[in-house]
Formats: structure tokens, C-alpha cells, sequence
């Protein structure tokens, strides 16, 4: 089996968990604005029974989600993958939260059911993913996108929705764009434990790896708000 460290700061919460020989050690922290301050004790925490030369693999969750979480969280990976030489697995925090939701105790889904995975935007905006579960596997079924929310399009003709992650927020202005009434779970995140034991078991030769220089942030927008000061023109 595979040793992975699994990262992703693409929320609110700081994920961080090392899956080996059938285990999982993890940390699954919410905090707002301080990835940074916490995520290398955090991996040394997950650490604690193996060394970093035990590592086969780093996953990193690489958005959409926070901008400034994403470049942290792909940053420790990238740095840790360079100077260990290891592949870096990327992988769609949106994809990450809803496979995540299928370890929520509070979740059920069956056959045909549908999860729309979002994330808050913090601009009126939210990121979300349709997927569709079928044969205990769920199946991405629309491309990450981020629109207001009462501009999501795709909503399912059969089956029941749930929606998850911070996107609930948005709930009462969801209800204007929805056709029928879905089920709720606002306290959904990806959860790096998740990740790294859907990983653990798979053959590192079969997986879609990527090397830590070609690591980047998968950001939706086309436009971020912000200019460089060379960019921004003469002031005042």
C-alpha cells in the first residue's frame, strides 16, 4: 500500500492526514485565515509515527476555493514533493468535499442521487460541482464552475439533491433558482483523510500524478480582483 500525505486549505478548515499500511492519522482543524500559522505542525503532527522519507505520494486538494488557502496548501505540497522528489496527486477540492460527504454520518445517498458540491466565494459567488452517485461511486457530472447563486445551472430532472459545503450559506437565495426542495449539510468540507485512503490502495503507476513543479492552483475565475502595482496605473 501507498503512504500518502494529504493536504487541502481550500476552506475554511485546514486538512492535513498520512494514510500508510491501512491507517489514518489526521488533522481536521477550522481555521479562518490562519493556514498558514498551523499547517506545518499540523503535518509534522500527522508525522509522528513515520519520517517524510516514508512518503510515496503527496495529494493536494487545488481548488476552486480561497485564494489565499489554495496557494498555501499547494505551496507546502509543492515544497515538500520538490525536496523529496515524490509525484504530487492534484485533485479538485470540489470532487474532495463531495467524497468527503459520503464519510458524514448524517448523509445518506442512493442509487441515481445527486450532491451539489459548493463552496462559499466570499463575493456574493459561489464554486460548485454537480455529481451524480451510482454503484457507490460518484461520477463528476458538470465541470467546477462559480456563478451567483441563483445562476447555478444543471439542476437534475429525477432524484434527490443535497447540497454541501459552505455554499449553503446561500441557502434562501438557492430556493429561487431550484425547482424542487433539497436537502442541506452546510458542515461538509474536503477532508484530507478521505483523500489520502481513496489513494492508499491504488498503484502509483495507474494514477494521474503530476511533478511538484507543474503544481499549480485551479482557479475558476477569469478575473481576479487584484492588480499588481505595476498594473495598477499612477495614484492620486
Amino acid at each position: 500500500m501507498l503512504t500518502v500525505l494529504a493536504l487541502d486549505t481550500a476552506t475554511d478548515f485546514c486538512s492535513v492526514a498520512l494514510a500508510y499500511e491501512g491507517h489514518i492519522t489526521a488533522q481536521h482543524v477550522e481555521l479562518p485565515r490562519a493556514h498558514n500559522r498551523h499547517i506545518l505542525n499540523m503535518v509534522d503532527t500527522v508525522l509522528a509515527a513515520k519520517q517524510l522519507s516514508d512518503i510515496d505520494l503527496i495529494a493536494c486538494g487545488v481548488g476552486p476555493g480561497s485564494f489565499t488557502g489554495l496557494r498555501i496548501g499547494c505551496s507546502v505540497a509543492q515544497g515538500l514533493a520538490w525536496s523529496l522528489d515524490l509525484p504530487v496527486y492534484a485533485q479538485c477540492s470540489l470532487e474532495a468535499q463531495a467524497w468527503s460527504a459520503l464519510a458524514h454520518q448524517a448523509l445518506v445517498l442512493e442509487p441515481g442521487d445527486w450532491l451539489l458540491s459548493t463552496i462559499d466565494a466570499q463575493i456574493n459567488q459561489l464554486y460548485w460541482r454537480w455529481f451524480r452517485f451510482s454503484e457507490g461511486v460518484l461520477h463528476p457530472a458538470s465541470e467546477a464552475m462559480i456563478s451567483p447563486p441563483t445562476a447555478i445551472v444543471g439542476f437534475p430532472a429525477d432524484g434527490q439533491v443535497t447540497v454541501i459545503g459552505s455554499g449553503c450559506h446561500y441557502q434562501d437565495l438557492l430556493h429561487e433558482g431550484f425547482p424542487r426542495p433539497v436537502e442541506y449539510q452546510p458542515s461538509v468540507r474536503p477532508m484530507a483523510s478521505v483523500l489520502a485512503d481513496r489513494l492508499q490502495g491504488q498503484a502509483l503507476i495507474e494514477l494521474p500524478t503530476v511533478a511538484a513543479m507543474d503544481l499549480l492552483p485551479r482557479y475558476v475565475q477569469l478575473d481576479i480582483g487584484w492588480k499588481k502595482l505595476a498594473e495598477q496605473g499612477p495614484h492620486g
